[in-house]
């Protein structure tokens, strides 16, 4: 007797049941890319402010009769869980899948398929669907989304460029494993007493990291920094879920903490998303010993398996010294290589509206929002 296989079933599209919203977060971080908070309920309702309306979706493969049918109990059934936040405009609706869809690479031409056939239910009006797969940028992947009919299109997530650390060797292998100017900076900072706390979250703890996030650049701050009330949103959506995590460090000479982080912790990823600190510095290598405490903790309390530094130019301009992130790359490449991410990519429905968006509709939109880091 053969074993039972998916692999001879399309794959279908259909809305998430109630069952299944009430456990998204779950199921997400169970998809085969490791699950990525961005296809999350908080990133959801931080961008539902933004008047993007979040749709929760399921590809299913392996029902015979989709969407309604359910496989017998011997049969096999495959599942991802998939967030599309989208945009409505003239042109019609337009789906973001940030980090996703989440399935592996290559099942998209079938989950491509799955999405035009669903033009006539719940993809209807929908003329252009944007992906973004959390997979290592390689001609080999470009070529297949091409071939499943997808679009090169600009990048959106900011850790489709990143550093990434290995978090499943033990605690020593790690630190052996990092950069000696790295170590050296660590040990500096535990051996003049810089202290690292895990704080709770609070009004304050928020007011304190948003006012540190606006002292780094040489206390310049970042130009791409947004209104604190979105920061206030998606820290305090995540910490009560149990995702988000601060870390502040005191040197002894400031009168309250001399740097911060807010990091992630989302299917098998720790991410370190927000990050500030004073320009001037008693100790040296605080911010460093703040990432590894974090990482540790991670490891050891939830198991996380990748810790990702968030953001730094891409591998082919990692010297540029004018590229916006290429201060933070500096910092973060002490941590290991820079990994590029396939970008971003558009599923093309119907011709004439997304020529009508992007030509017409998406430049008027950027400037009545005002919004430079684009409509997502």
């Amino acid at each position: 007797m053969t074993e039972q296989t998916t692999a001879d079933r399309p794959w279908s599209l259909r809305r998430a049941a109630q069952h299944e919203l009430a456990e998204w977060d779950d199921l997400v971080q169970h998809n085969p890319d490791g699950g990525q908070w961005t296809q999350g309920v908080a990133y959801a309702r931080l961008k539902a402010t933004e008047r993007l309306i979040p749709r929760f979706l399921v590809l299913e493969r392996g029902v015979e009769d989709p969407p309604e049918g359910e496989p017998e109990p011997d049969e096999p059934v495959e599942r991802v869980f998939v967030l599309a936040l989208e945009h409505r405009s003239l042109a019609g609706r337009f789906w973001y899948l940030p980090l996703g869809p989440g399935a592996a690479l290559d099942d998209l031409a079938g989950i491509a398929d799955a999405i035009r056939r669903a033009r006539g239910t719940e993809a209807r009006g929908v003329y252009a669907v944007k992906v973004e797969p959390y997979v290592l940028d390689t001609e080999e992947g470009r070529a297949a989304l091409a071939e499943a009919g997808f679009r090169a299109a600009n990048t959106i997530q900011q850790n489709v460029h990143t550093v990434l650390v290995d978090l499943t060797p033990t605690v020593e292998e790690i630190f052996a494993g990092f950069n000696k100017k790295l170590r050296n900076h660590i040990r500096n900072a535990e051996k003049h007493g810089y202290r690292v706390e895990k704080v709770e979250h609070s009004e304050a703890t928020y007011e304190q990291m948003y006012a540190l996030m606006q002292t780094v650049a040489g206390g310049k701050g970042v130009d791409t920094m947004k209104p604190y009330a979105y920061y206030h949103q998606l820290w305090s959506e995540l910490c009560e879920r149990g995702q988000g995590h601060f870390w502040f460090g005191y040197d002894g000479a400031h009168e309250g903490p001399q740097a911060s982080a807010f990091m992630i912790g989302f299917g098998r990823y720790a991410l370190a998303k927000d990050g500030g600190s004073v320009p001037d510095r008693a100790i040296r290598g605080g911010a460093h010993l703040i990432r590894w405490t974090a990482m540790q903790w991670f490891k050891e309390h939830e198991g996380r398996e990748v810790y990702d530094t968030y953001a730094t130019p891409p591998s082919w301009r990692a010297d540029d010294e004018t590229h916006r992130m290429h201060g933070p790359g500096i910092f973060k490449r002490l941590f290991g290589p820079i990994v590029d991410h396939l970008p971003s990519h558009d599923l093309v429905l119907d011709e004439r509206r997304y020529a009508l968006f992007l030509r017409l509709l998406l430049p008027i939109e950027r400037r009545v929002r005002r919004r430079p880091w684009g409509i997502w």
